[in-house]
Parts: structure tokens; sequence; C-alpha cells
């Protein structure tokens, strides 16, 4: 019989979570700052502070990499927000399956394991794995079990050509299979699904179609396997694979699934889901050959396109794209469906950026459908090799001349445009930060660029958007983050906060003591951590009002939150306010007080360790 968890244990697992959280704060702050940042020196002895006083107190941490976040202990919930889930995706990504933590990590030892995280996979593979590269840099406080080389390539040597040649025989013999290779479980289920689609994209579009929809039937079993697929596809609606997949779905059932997975992480579920009706409404069965249905002028730009030289080639795609918004549906579809492929064809970089700008813009002409349509086509181009392309080209040097550089001096608007695409695709963090540069280049001196697509209706284009917008450290930018502080999607308002932290101008802190008053509890919790990053005075008051605003019993995460960031401000005041919160007594709320007056005896002991 399992026994309760009693006071101890629920400590234990609160503390083991702030840990985590930690260490994946200290992850993203390296991600996301060049080396000495003062934001990625703050995070790292954050980290290491916290990593210490939970070793001394309960020993050795393990969590487990889960497909969302990461499961701490014998916790029977993950931990997963935006900061913990980017820890995880990093850790998948180098094939690690679970961490012990046996005691305190150092800065060296801490800072070793993230960059590590950073690498390539092929470099993690080559040398052996995380556990390897840990014990070649002397790395002994922390233990690592990787999945392993071995088994992630038989997932893809096997896994992958089996499916393949299991689509001509049908849905039946597709669901068989990937049960079959997956073994059951659908988090393999599901990455095997995501390698099936960049297999796919190489194809002909009829043929991608083809097998999208035997895989879309394939999975619309009853077993609890079949169910528990459904809805990781369906939380999965911001990558191509899954659109892809429930594109074939009814509305009602991907409504249904919406419900059964709760909160999806495309913010927005009932959008999407929207969405994908009407694309599944504009969609005819059968795809009809783009010499059936095409206008005249349409026929010779294709017939250029084939014939003509390779300098024709992009003018004839520039004539399809303008004709593009006057086509009735079919003809809209099989065009998109040209472009496309001509796309994946093309070779010269400096065309190819000309053709996604074009079409980048277009999405944003067309109606509702039609644009949903046009954007899922930039996000097929963008996924597939062309990716690859676009990266080789942004990691080299940017010169003049280079065709991104032309795009930006001559078409700045469009550049961003395209730039915010390839940074909403791209899952590689080290051309991410190229991207990133590139747009923080772009918005110097001129911020209005980016301004404008803060009413983008995808919320990760929005965060992208306010992610530059903080780097760049303009207080110009304060006025358009007040108004993602007012987006619907929470993790759009807690990365308005981070760049409201980096900023750190006196009416961007005024806008994040704001925010400490916003209804929802998330908001608050963000204000409050950050409102720690920002040195400033008038921060550490209004975090020593909040404390004083009620009962310390109750929003006590919010407190928590408060009173660690009043530990990084350091001031005397703040100093004096934690004393006073350690030296509490009272008869009620005994568990919630004792927890507080822990935060604040660390937050002093890391106030006065800063000090000596």
């Amino acid at each position: 019989m399992q026994r309760e968890p009693d006071a101890s244990d629920q400590r234990r697992l609160e503390a083991a979570r702030q840990t985590v959280w930690a260490v994946a704060a200290a992850f993203k702050s390296i991600r996301l700052y060049s080396p000495g940042h003062t934001l990625v020196q703050k995070a790292i002895d954050h980290a290491v502070t916290v990593l210490k006083s939970y070793g001394d107190r309960f020993g050795s941490l393990v969590f487990t990499v889960v497909p969302r976040g990461v499961v701490v202990e014998s916790s029977p919930q993950p931990v997963e927000d935006e900061v913990v889930n980017e820890l995880a995706r990093a850790l998948r990504m180098g094939f690690v399956r679970s961490v012990r933590i046996l005691g305190g990590m150092s800065v060296r030892e801490i800072n070793a394991f993230l960059d590590i995280l950073q690498m390539p996979q092929q470099q993690i593979r080559n040398s052996g794995g995380v556990s390897r590269l840990l014990r070649d840099q002397g790395i002994d406080s922390l233990a690592v079990e990787d999945l392993g080389e071995a088994k992630e390539e038989a997932v893809a040597a096997a896994g992958i050509p089996a499916l393949l040649q299991a689509i001509p025989a049908g849905p039946q013999a597709v669901g068989m299979q990937l049960l079959a290779v997956a073994d059951g479980d659908p988090n393999t289920a599901l990455q095997l699904l995501r390698e099936l689609d960049r297999k796919l994209g190489l194809r002909p579009w009829p043929d991608q179609e083809a097998a999208h929809r035997i895989v879309a039937q394939a999975l619309l079993g009853t077993t609890r396997f079949h169910h528990a697929l459904q809805v990781e596809v369906v939380r999965a609606l911001d990558e191509p694979f899954a659109i892809s997949i429930a594109s074939q779905w009814p509305p009602l059932m991907l409504e249904e699934l919406a419900r059964a997975g709760g909160q999806d992480r495309s913010g927005g579920l009932d959008a999407v889901v929207q969405a994908l009706g009407q694309t599944t409404q504009e969609i005819r069965p059968g795809r009809i050959p783009l010499e059936a249905v095409a206008r005249p002028e349409i026929l010779q730009a294709r017939a250029a396109l084939v014939s003509s030289t390779r300098e024709l080639r992009p003018h004839g795609l520039r004539r399809m794209i303008d004709s593009l918004p006057a086509l009735e549906a079919r003809k809209f579809e099989a065009c998109l469906a040209a472009i496309e492929r001509e796309c994946a064809e093309m070779e010269s970089v400096e065309h190819l950026v000309s053709i996604l700008a074009e079409l980048g813009v277009l999405t944003r002409r067309l109606d509702n459908g039609r644009s949903e349509l046009a954007r899922a086509a930039l996000h097929r181009i963008l996924t597939t090799q062309v990716r690859d392309r676009l990266a080789t080209s942004l990691g080299q040097n940017i010169e003049a001349g280079h065709p991104l550089e032309v795009l930006a001096r001559e078409a700045p608007d469009e550049a961003v445009l395209l730039l915010l695409e390839l940074v909403a695709e791209e899952s590689r963090l080290h051309v991410r930060r190229e991207i990133v540069a590139q747009l923080q280049t772009l918005a110097r001196g001129r911020i209005q660029l980016l301004t404008a697509q803060l009413v983008d209706p995808r919320w990760y284009i929005v965060r992208n958007v306010v992610t530059v917008l903080g780097s760049t450290g303009q207080p110009e930018a304060v006025p358009y983050l007040r108004v993602a502080l007012s987006h619907a999607d929470v993790r759009v308002r807690k990365e308005a906060l981070h760049a409201l932290a980096q900023i750190r101008a006196p009416e961007a802190v005024r806008l994040m003591i704001e925010a400490l008053g916003y209804p929802d509890a998330e908001t608050q919790q963000a204000a409050a951590h950050w409102l720690g990053m920002t040195d400033s005075p008038e921060a550490a008051q209004a975090l020593i009002a909040l404390l004083h605003t009620s009962s310390m019993h109750e929003a006590v995460d919010l407190k928590r939150a408060a009173i660690r960031s009043l530990g990084r401000l350091g001031t005397p005041e703040a100093e004096t306010e934690l004393e006073r919160i350690q030296s509490l007594g009272g008869l009620f709320a005994r568990r919630q007080i004792s927890d507080l007056k822990t935060e604040a005896a660390r937050a002093l002991m890391s106030l006065r360790e800063a000090r000596s």
C-alpha cells in the first residue's frame, strides 16, 4: 500500500521543483545572452546557491525527462513551463533520459553541463554522449542516464523505412507498423511521426498529401495507445507534422482531443482548431493538376519555370505569387503547390530569400482561410531542406552584397517577416541565436519594423518579437512591451516582463511593478521574479509593499518569488524585510509561514555571500 506523502515530502518536492527551475533558468540565460553577461552570471549564481541549499537539506536530486517538461523525484505531475520545457528539450536533443544531481555543483560544473547541452547532436553522439562528456571534464557531482546512440539510430534506421514501406499498403498497415516500432509508447510514436514528416517533405506535393491522409487514418484507432497519440498530435499543433495530420480529422474530433489534452503548446487551440476546420473545408478530396485549372498566363509562367534559364524561374514564381489573390480556391492551392516544389529545387539563396519574403508578405494580404493555406505552405518550405540552406547562409558572415544583407537594406519590412518565420521554425539554438542577432541589427534605431508584428495571431511570433525588443535594450520599446503585457497568452506576457528586465529603464521597472497587480497569478509571479533582475531600489520597495498587502499565508507562491527577488536586489531595505520574515511566528498556516521563512533565510544567505 502506497504511503500518503507527508508535509516533509511536500517540502522536498517543492524544493526539488524550484531547484530544477533554477537550473532551467540558468540554461535559458546562457542560450539567450553572451558569456559574461550580468544576467547570465546572476542566473548561474542563483542556480548554484539553490543546488547547494537543496543538497544540504535533502541530498541527491533526480529528475526525468518527459515529452512536456520533467518529472521531479516521485511527483505524479511533471514540472512544465516555458523555462523548464526549454531545458527538457535540450536534454532530449542530447539523448538524456534522466539526471541525478549528487550534491551542490560549482559554477564551473554547472557552466560545463549547460554548455554541453548546447552542443550539436552529432557532436554529442561522436563524443560518446552527455555522460561521457561530463566524465571527461571531471564533473562527479552529476550522473546522467543517456538514451544511448544505438537506440536512437535503431529507431531512425528501422522505424522510418518500415513506415514508408507500409504507407502504400494503407492505414491499417501503417497503424500496425507504428505500434510495433514504437513498442506501444505514444511518445516514441510521436517522434517517429516527426521524422516521417521530414522524409515525406522531400516528396512531390500530391504524394505528401496522400501519405498524410493515410497516416491520419491510421491514428483513428480506439485503443489507449491511439487515443494518447491523438492527444499528443493535437498538443503539437504548432509543428508542421501535426498540422498535416490533424487537418485530415473532423473539427469536432479536434475539439474533443483539445479538451482531453488540456492546455496546448500552440497558444489558443480554439483558434487553431477553427483554422484547421477552415482548411479542411477549403481543400478538396482530390488534387487537380496545375495544367487543368490555371489561367493561360499562369501556364505560361509554369512553362517558363520548366524550360527557361535559372534566372527566369524566380521571375515566373514572382508572377505566380502576384496572381494568387485573384485565383479561385482550386487554382490557388495548385499554384501554392507549384511554388513549394520550385522552392525545394531552387539552388540560389538570393532568389530563395526573395521568393520567401514575397510569400511571407502575401500571408498578411489574404483573408483568413487563404492566409492559413499560404502560411502552411511557407511553414512546409521552411521545414524542409530549404531551412538548411538558409541556416548555412545565416551561419556565414553576412557582409555587403549577401542576399540577406541586400534584403535587409532594400526591403527591411520583408526581411523582418522572413526572419521571424525562420526563427519560428528553427529548433537549433545556434541558428536561432544568429537569426535573433540579425533581427536585433535590423531593429537598431528603428524598432517600428518589429512592433507591427505584435498583432500577429500566432503567439510564438509575438513572443519572438518581444524577445528581440528586449534584447535591443532600447527604452523606446517600453510602450510596445506594454501592449505585449496585455496579450491573451501568458507566455507572451511573461516574455514581455523578461524583456522589460533587460531594458531596466525607470519606465520599464514601473511597468513591471504594475504587472504585480495583474489578475492572473502566473503574470504576477513572473513580474516578481524579473523585478529581482533590475537592480532597482524602486523594485525592492514595490516587492516589500507586496509582502505587506495581505496575510503571509495568502498567495504564497507570489510571496516566495518576491522574497527570492529581494535577495537578489540586496538593498538595505530588502535585507531588513527578509530579516522580518525570517523572525515571523504565529499559530495559523504554520507550513506556509515556515516555507516562507526558509526562503527568506536562503535569500539572506545569498545576499550576504554576494557582499562578501
